[in-house]
């Protein structure tokens, strides 16, 4: 049998369809196209979900990181260390700030940011800002961060858009830290819109204003006091949003239970899964297995698509390998390794038993 990477058909539903179309016609009878009660509903219910002070929605997940570094006055001459395992835009935000990006290596088992290669980065390089990633959903060590970043006035900018509904090493919820928290709603995220969305969670009153002047223009209620950018997330994304939200948490549950059937059937096989420890934590935006090379993970992928199992290369080059970032600076040595040998198996909420076994009759069958 076939099994999808994805699966929109039972998460836009015909139930979900109706209920959407009824707040579109809510917001054509009203005329409330870009800011609306949708919005702050949304920010409202998404803050309280996870722990955090404000939420502050904003186009895209990409325009939320450029809004984070703004906040902390990121700017030419800059310098922002990154994590060398993410996706482009990840480095893109920091160019689009005029900054100059500046690379940290991962942990070769986690391939989360690695603290160690922080901070030898960062006795190179006087950076503004770093922006740990929380990627395929494992929670980045953030406590660690913290200690090494906040005692040099660093600022921190934390990139969720993987995230949604994961949890911290000390089980509190991903965006209830006392940094910034970037997310993308993109459309395959774990929480989507219907089109491009993003948000940025602010821990105090201050930060939040600033965040929410910066995505209108610089506007305030003295008038423009900076140059901001025009990031409103429209009220059509947010009220789809706003819905989704009823049904997110129930899901996230679910691609944990499938999560954790993966990591069982497949421990005893020549892949190298992700830490046990993260079974809890992670979102499981995605489930990333890795091979022994570059060679094998091809051959695997190929052997799935003949099997008609979805897979998907994320990410199939590390950040420091993509062509406007191989003269950056920084370390990146255990990210490009383990972008060579990463591939993830098909994980969404609805992924059933009978498409589990069939995952892992292909793997198996593989090594056999």
């Amino acid at each position: 049998m076939a099994v999808g990477f994805y699966n929109f058909k039972e998460l836009h539903n015909e139930e979900l369809q109706k209920e959407v179309l009824a707040r579109f016609e809510d917001i054509l009878k009203n005329n409330a196209f870009v800011e609306g009660k949708y919005n702050t509903s949304f920010e409202k219910n998404f803050a309280e979900l996870i722990g955090a002070n404000r939420c502050l929605l904003t186009a895209n997940g990409t325009d939320a990181l450029e809004v984070g570094l703004q906040a902390f006055d990121v700017g030419p001459g800059d310098k922002v260390a990154i994590s060398a395992i993410s996706f482009f835009a990840t480095a893109e935000c920091v160019v689009n700030r005029g900054a100059t990006p500046v690379f940290v290596d991962v942990d070769e088992e986690t391939v989360l940011m690695d603290p160690a290669s922080l901070e030898r980065v960062l006795k190179e390089h006087k950076v503004k800002a770093v922006i740990p990633v929380h990627i395929y959903g494992l929670p980045a060590p953030i406590e660690e961060i913290e200690k090494i970043c906040q005692s040099r006035g660093i600022g921190i900018v934390e990139d969720g858009a993987q995230s949604h509904g994961g949890k911290y090493a000390n089980g509190k919820p991903i965006g209830s830290s006392s940094n910034l928290v970037t997310y993308s709603f993109y459309p395959t995220k774990n929480l989507g819109a219907f089109g491009d969305a993003g948000a940025i969670t602010a821990p105090t009153q201050e930060m939040s204003d600033k965040i929410q002047s910066i995505r209108n223009h610089g506007r305030s209620p003295e008038g423009h006091k900076l140059y901001g950018r025009n990031s409103r997330c429209d009220h059509m994304q947010a009220a789809v949003l706003d819905l989704k939200l009823t049904s997110f948490p129930a899901q996230n549950e679910n691609r944990k239970v499938i999560a954790k059937k993966y990591f069982e059937a497949l421990k005893d096989t020549p892949l190298k899964l992700v830490p046990e420890k993260f079974l809890e934590l992670s979102s499981w935006h995605l489930f990333p297995v890795r091979l022994q090379n570059k060679e094998e993970k091809y051959a695997l992928k190929e052997h799935l698509d003949k099997s008609k199992i979805g897979s998907a290369l994320f990410y199939e080059k590390a950040m420091p390998e993509e062509i406007p970032c191989q003269d950056l600076a920084g370390e990146k040595e255990k990210a490009i390794a383990f972008a060579a040998q990463t591939l993830c198996l098909p994980m969404n909420p609805f992924v059933t038993d009978e498409e589990i076994a069939e995952v892992v009759k292909a793997v198996k069958s593989f090594f056999a």
